[in-house]
């Protein structure tokens, strides 16, 4: 009978010994597959820093191109005629002292000389900031009503101190 039982304790023994080596194996193959999803999340992250980083250097030079052409555009403008001597003085001998500033206020007052007329309830006016003196007889002005825009080359013509306005070409976007 000691024979008997020490074969069925090996037997226990045995069984309890594979039992904990095939939970083990599980256990060790949860970790395992918990490791390679981490493993891949890290991946995909570290994936994902690198197209942001990406982006940003991107975004980086897309920067520095409109600073550039930003400063591009401000060295036309210090040349745009608007700023030529000869036109305010131009604008002084025809009785304008506030020169093109004067002009554009007078303009600004006449929204009857934009040809359209503006939709879904909007009035069309010129905006002060858009309209340029580019020579002392011509004038673009950008128009609006909200809605719909465009732009208009205007004549002007200073008798005595009076300005008054021809309508050269207009359109609309």
């Amino acid at each position: 009978m000691v024979l008997f039982s020490s074969k069925r304790e090996r037997i226990f023994w045995v069984s309890l010994l594979c039992l904990l080596f095939v939970i083990s194996g599980f256990i060790i193959s949860g970790y395992q597959k918990s490791l390679h999803t981490t493993k891949q999340q890290v991946a995909d992250l570290e994936s994902e820093k690198a197209a942001w980083a990406g982006k940003e250097q991107d975004l980086t030079s897309e920067i520095a191109e409109l600073r550039a052409q930003l400063d591009q555009n401000a060295a036309i403008s210090k040349e745009f005629p608007m700023n030529d001597p000869q036109i305010r003085k131009e604008l002084e001998r025809q009785g304008l002292d506030g020169g093109s500033d004067e002009l554009i206020a007078d303009l600004l007052k006449h929204n009857e000389l934009i040809p359209f007329d503006g939709v879904l309830g909007g009035k069309m006016t010129f905006w002060k900031d858009k309209v340029f003196v580019i020579s002392d007889r011509w004038i673009i002005a950008y128009f609006e009503d909200g809605h719909i825009s465009g732009n208009m080359l205007l004549r002007y013509d200073v008798e005595n101190g009076v300005i008054s306005w021809k309508v050269i070409d207009s359109y609309l976007y």
